[in-house]
């Protein structure tokens, strides 16, 4: 019987910053090529728990393995990882273009190869953004930069990518189609999504795996077999409305 070792797993973490337990010792798998959703209310430690998961942030206690990987040997695996974070602030005074930005990961002095230059013209056909080459960053919408931000994250071919918050600032419509478009990538290049979302209809429809934080574990398993109005109610500390899903 082969065993199939996490993308990530995640063992007793507890981070503190300024005296005050952000997360208290939890524990969970993120299972390979498949998505996991993160969800909990405002406060609740979520992109703590993803920085502190990429190394970003230190923990006190708890170990983090990534491809098998202990934290302290991360950058043998660094390169197989990709990070979008919720927010990218663009000066609007700074005149970076879509190509400028994919020429940040290009070895070469001047210029990218014409190996680089296919690349980026693919993944960028990919989120449906190739005419925007020569476009300022600070001329494209929310849904644009998210867009070209998940085409410049695949450029080292990662196995695993992390986001927080992929739909902030972006209209209903919009959040519809990126969940969508990343639902397609994921299957198509077989990655390992790790996505912290607020939209429960969002994670019930795309997440694999549900993992419910408070700064505490709270629940951690498929959404249509954890997620209930109780859950919800605990970890919110109110009502939510009344939220169906199916156990069938």
């Amino acid at each position: 019987m082969t065993v199939t070792t996490p993308a990530i797993s995640v063992k007793h973490l507890t981070v503190i910053l300024d005296d005050q337990t952000i997360i208290d010792d939890i524990s969970f798998d993120v299972p390979r090529g498949q998505t996991t959703a993160i969800i909990g209310p405002n406060g609740a430690g979520k992109s703590v728990l993803v920085k502190s998961i990429l190394g970003l942030l230190p923990s006190q206690h708890g170990t983090v393995q990534i491809l098998g990987t202990d934290h302290k040997h991360y950058r043998k695996i660094a390169n197989q990882v990709s990070y979008i974070p919720q927010s990218i602030e663009v000066d609007k005074n700074f005149p970076l273009t879509v190509r400028g930005l994919f020429l940040l990961k290009s070895p070469q002095r001047f210029g990218m190869s014409s190996v680089e230059e296919q690349r980026m013209n693919t993944l960028l056909k990919l989120v449906s953004m190739t005419k925007a080459t020569t476009d300022r960053l600070n001329t494209l919408s929310g849904g644009q930069i998210q867009r070209v931000l998940l085409a410049y994250s695949l450029v080292n071919k990662p196995t695993i990518l992390i986001l927080d918050e992929p739909a902030a600032g972006i209209d209903i419509s919009g959040q519809e189609t990126i969940y969508a478009l990343l639902q397609r990538i994921q299957e198509q290049r077989k990655l390992t999504l790790l996505l912290i979302s607020h939209e429960l209809d969002v994670v019930m429809r795309y997440a694999n795996q549900v993992l419910c934080l408070n700064k505490k574990l709270l629940c951690a398993g498929l959404p249509r077999e954890v997620l209930s109005n109780e859950l919800l109610t605990e970890m919110y500390g109110q009502p939510v409305g009344h939220f169906k899903h199916n156990h069938a």
